[in-house]
């Protein structure tokens, strides 16, 4: 019984892993392409790193998108974060906007 137990636990803990890596949708992909690769990696470690005061210098993240980003850390790209909940397309084009402005501050 222990066995059937730990089997379902790994299923679930298989399941949660795929969610996460879910295939991003082409548009979203497109979008990110915007970015020169060293934009796409401030934008990331800015995603992955960033203090609060840092991430609420993104357009449209307050303290609900905020707290929601730092619980879906890490990221291994830049797309993922439109798996966070709050955080959609029109987020995604934002934060992309702001990447290529040079992250200017609110």
């Amino acid at each position: 019984m222990k066995w059937l137990v730990a089997l379902i636990s790994l299923h679930a803990a298989d399941l949660l892993a795929a969610e996460k890596e879910a295939k991003v949708p082409a548009r979203i992909e497109a979008i990110a392409q915007m970015l020169t690769p060293a934009q796409r990696t401030r934008l990331l470690d800015l995603l992955n790193k960033g203090r609060d005061d840092s991430l609420r210098s993104l357009p449209g993240v307050g303290e609900t998108r905020l707290a929601a980003i730092k619980q879906a850390r890490p990221f291994n790209d830049i797309t993922e974060v439109t798996q966070v909940p709050g955080v959609g397309e029109g987020t995604f084009i934002e934060f992309v906007k702001h990447a290529k402005a040079g992250f200017p501050k609110k």
